[in-house]
């Protein structure tokens, strides 16, 4: 079962913590991994078609204490559909409005009826049912001029794509972080916001404790997104089937307001 990692912050934020339990996922996800980072509208996409666990290149990552956005989506592979190679490997993007718009998947949807939505502005360079989705949505932004804050817009046309088969997405333009979950609830999606005042927290992938209170800012806060929770120490919130949650600058911005919680197991 792939697996999805979202981070949405007020200020940049460094990618060692959460990719470093994030990685060991690759266990039961062994075809690939990949890390998306924004500097304005601009992506740098770091990935590989192989374990996270087991790759030099993601230990770097976790020990690259310079490497921070306030944006980043990242996803282990298990390759149900399309082969494994680096085209098929997540996170996706494509070049929309002068903007890097960069898509990660989790689910299985039919490909075949996500191909008539196709008109040729947006071709996949890989054979993955993910990388369509993101062609056709893309095109459907285009063709029926939907802006980024169009949210409600979005949000029902997710619901339509989504009638495709399983389907959790987190996507981005460098601005927004948009994060969906299937409408049948399918593999799970959660969320923790991190804010003042810190504690120290634990990571479920490895014997690892972060004192926050040392590591942040008062001034920093935010939203981490993830299939199951990555930490204990925090309260995790369960996404609803069919919701979209947007963030910017480190608030919701449209979805459940964050006060709800849920336990997310």
């Amino acid at each position: 079962m792939c697996q999805l990692l979202g981070l949405a912050f007020n200020e940049s934020v460094k990618a060692s913590l959460s990719f470093r339990g994030f990685r060991h996922r690759a266990s039961g996800n062994p075809h690939g991994w990949g890390l998306a980072t924004y500097n304005g509208a601009v992506a740098s996409i770091m990935k590989e078609p192989r374990r996270a666990d087991r790759s030099d290149m993601a230990e770097t990552l976790v020990n690259n204490q310079q490497l921070a956005s306030t944006i980043m989506i990242g996803h282990v592979r298990y390759g149900n559909v399309g082969g494994v190679s680096l085209e098929n490997t997540h996170p996706f993007v494509q070049k929309l409005r002068r903007k890097d718009f960069v898509l990660a998947h989790n689910g299985t949807l039919e490909k075949n009826e996500l191909k008539p939505f196709l008109d040729g502005q947006f071709t996949p360079t890989g054979t993955t049912d993910s990388e369509l989705v993101l062609c056709v949505l893309l095109t459907w932004m285009i063709t029926k001029n939907v802006a980024f804050t169009d949210f409600v817009r979005i949000q029902e046309r997710l619901h339509e794509l989504n009638g495709f088969g399983n389907m959790n997405l987190l996507f981005s333009e460098g601005q927004h972080l948009f994060a969906y979950h299937d409408s049948r609830a399918t593999n799970g999606l959660c969320f923790t916001h991190r804010k003042a005042p810190f504690s120290c927290v634990t990571l479920c992938d490895e014997d690892w404790t972060a004192d926050l209170p040392q590591e942040k800012s008062a001034s920093q806060h935010g939203y981490i997104i993830a299939t199951k929770p990555l930490t204990h120490g925090e309260n995790w919130s369960k996404f609803k089937p069919g919701q979209l949650i947007v963030f910017k600058n480190g608030e919701s911005v449209f979805g459940r307001p964050p006060s709800v919680v849920d336990g997310c197991r």
